[in-house]
């Protein structure tokens, strides 16, 4: 399977289809997202920190052992040295999963890193 990113050359060039090949791509992306989803296990679920409705910020508590379950943090480093976390992990092998998937879509480099006990 290729995951290729799909831009446009030209920013300015329109792309359309019909009902047809907008069917087939949508299926296309549907079968890859129940693929990706399926290749990675079990998911945790983790609730958002923080959430935001209508202007009204709520703020919310993770569970400790879910904290504690996490091993391994992923990192986006950019050409100036400016470092943003992207997830945290419960093992190597899903830290590279989830890194290699990334990578796949939006090139550049992931780093992978061991969280502290």
């Amino acid at each position: 399977m290729n995951l290729s990113r799909r831009i446009a050359k030209n920013s300015q060039e329109q792309v359309t289809t019909d009902i047809f090949g907008a069917t087939k791509k949508l299926v296309e992306l549907v079968e890859r997202a129940r693929e990706n989803s399926s290749q990675q296990g079990p998911l945790i679920p983790i609730e958002a920190l923080v959430t935001v409705d209508n202007d009204e910020w709520i703020w919310k508590k993770v569970d400790r052992k879910v904290l504690e379950n996490l091993s391994h943090r992923l990192v986006l480093q950019n050409p100036n040295g400016l470092r943003r976390e992207i997830l945290m992990t419960s093992s190597i092998d899903n830290a590279m999963d989830a890194a290699s998937i990334i990578v796949e879509l939006d090139g550049g480099c992931i780093l992978i890193e061991t969280l502290e006990p």
